[in-house]
């Protein structure tokens, strides 16, 4: 592929992106009828593993090389979140852990700056690059890892419940769920990354609904039944594990009892 057609294909996948996350049918009727399915949905996640791996790499760089920032930035973090869970201490088994935290905050701290001031093979800006680089290259990874799960079980799912649609078609369209992930680049932010994260699998979620339906011509219904089916299904075994684990211990007690 050319420079040109390379950089032509990514400003396609740009407008997928943007029509994936206005959930546009169209676009994903579009999509699942394109004899390039797999590859112009794939470029999505490639777009968006880069977009959210170049910052989270360009940051990685920056802590690399500016160490007692970043430990200053955390330290500051943690004595804030620690005043904020000794205000909201009720018991005196809470406050207890929270006053040791405390105690061993600042020594903790000594530790990882004695522990970053050691002697390493490669110098500093080299490390950084690298862990830019692979920051840089996982993320892409990452989200196919995912995409790739997700995509295998809701068409299993999909297919007993009457779905039509094919594997090629179902990766092409199920990788347009990865679009909302791009505001993984904003999960640094304090107090703010957690519902970010929540907000984009979220959305992530909805595509993939939207999308299993369109590739499968199945009712809204059936295809968040598609989506959800295995995940359900691993939710309720683990519970069951779980009971199972806390019945055996009980057990145990019991019969250890005096």
């Amino acid at each position: 592929m050319r420079l040109s057609e390379a950089v032509q294909e990514f400003r396609h996948s740009s407008d997928r992106l943007n029509g994936s996350l206005l959930l546009k049918v169209e676009l994903f009727r579009a999509l699942r009828d394109s004899p390039q399915v797999v590859l112009q949905g794939l470029m999505v996640v490639l777009l968006v593993g880069l977009l959210v791996g170049g910052v989270d790499g360009v940051r990685g760089v920056l802590a690399t090389l500016s160490p007692d920032q970043e430990l200053e930035r955390f330290q500051s973090q943690m004595e804030q979140s620690l005043s904020q869970q000794a205000m909201a201490a009720q018991t005196p088994d809470q406050r207890l852990v929270v006053r040791v935290l405390q105690e061993n905050l600042a020594p903790g701290i000594d530790i990882i700056r004695r522990t970053q001031a050691l002697s390493a093979p490669l110098p500093r800006p080299v490390r950084a690059v690298l862990y830019g680089l692979g920051v840089l290259v996982s993320r892409p990874l990452a989200y196919l890892q995912g995409v790739l799960l997700a995509v295998a079980f809701t068409q299993l799912a999909a297919r007993w419940f009457g779905g039509r649609g094919s594997i090629q078609q179902m990766l092409g369209v199920g990788a347009l769920s990865v679009a909302p992930h791009v505001l993984d680049a904003l999960t640094f932010i304090p107090y703010l990354g957690s519902t970010i994260a929540l907000v984009s699998w979220g959305w992530g979620l909805l595509i993939l609904v939207v999308g299993t339906g369109v590739v499968h011509r199945l009712e809204t219904g059936y295809a968040l039944l598609a989506v959800l089916f295995f995940p359900m299904i691993g939710v309720l075994l683990a519970g069951l594990g779980c009971c199972g684990f806390l019945g055996w211990v009980m057990t145990l007690l019991v019969q250890v009892a005096p």
